[in-house]
Order: structure tokens, then sequence, then C-alpha cells
């Protein structure tokens, strides 16, 4: 299915496109507060974001991924992003998104991880998901209890710079 368009109360939700790398660039995939949560680091230059951006644009038509930029509704500011991703290694769905930081706890994340769950298993009848948060994120936690997902335990990851490490609490939402 072709990663469709999402609206909640305060966002659009859109498919990602190459042409999105200087906006992303520039507002939070340099942004150190928010890549010290995450999988991915630093962007050191803006190629690092097309190259992850060509990624997502070739997913589009994909049945195993679908991700999003998130919009504010009312003025089309790409601001986060997430999706859901098919983890064939354990066959389950991931539930991911990341806000630059002056967007932080105003409910965003939860808008958004809700609509992408919605998604999730209103139009592709998925009925189990995780979640990872950095140990240090708990207001990430947050959003995931909100959202229904109930604590496993904890994980060590390594980044996607194949060397960092980070800790992190994994949740799953079981839809009965």
């Amino acid at each position: 299915m072709i990663t469709p368009i999402i609206e909640t109360e305060r966002m659009i939700l859109r498919p990602l496109t190459v042409a999105d790398a200087d906006d992303i660039f520039e507002r939070w995939t340099t942004d150190e507060r928010v890549a010290k949560y995450v999988r991915w680091s630093v962007h050191s230059s803006v190629d690092i974001t097309k190259e992850w951006l060509k990624l997502a644009e070739e997913n589009i038509p994909s049945d195993n991924s679908y991700d999003w930029g998130f919009t504010l509704k009312d003025s089309g500011y790409l601001f986060g992003s997430g999706g859901i991703f098919y983890k064939e290694e354990e066959g389950i769905w991931e539930l991911g998104y990341n806000l630059m930081h002056s967007h932080w706890n105003q409910g965003y994340a939860t808008e958004a991880a809700k609509a992408m769950l919605d998604f999730g298993i209103g139009e592709l009848n998925i009925k189990e998901f995780v979640a990872f948060h950095a140990v240090d994120n708990p207001a990430s936690g947050a959003v995931m209890r909100k959202c229904g997902f109930k604590y496993e335990g904890n994980e060590i990851h390594t980044k996607f710079d194949g060397v960092t490490k980070l800790e992190s609490k994994r949740h799953r939402l079981v839809v009965e």
C-alpha cells in the first residue's frame, strides 16, 4: 500500500521526500538533543539526510515500511517524522518517531503515534507492535503508555553508526 496522507486534529502526516532534506537537516538531524535519544547519530552533512530520505521515498509504495513527515496543519511546517516498519527478523511491526526540540512536550508525539497506530491497525490489520525509547527519555515512554504499550524490559541497541550503544526500554502493544 502506498504511504497515505493522514490528518489529525493539529497535523498532517505525509510521506517524506528528498525535497525535505534541507528543512530536516536544519531542524532536527543536526540537533544533539534529539540524536542522543534515537538510533541515528547527528547528521554531519545534508547529504546524510538526503540518503535517508532517498530510502524513505523508495519505500513509499512498500507494504512493509511507512514513513511520514509531521507537519502543522495550519502552516505546513515540517517538525518531525516517524513511521511503522516491519521487523522481519522478529516478525513484528515497530513504531518510531522523533520531533525537533522546540516541539517536544506539546502532545504532538502522542497525536502522531496514535494516528500511525490507527492506520496500522485499521488499514493493515496489524495486531502487535513494539516500540523503544532511550532510558534517559521517559517522556517518550509516557507517549507509549498513552498509546497502550506495556513495558517489557531494557535492551542495548547499537546506533546506525555501528559503534555507539544506546540503552532502551522495550514496549509492546497487543491489539485485542
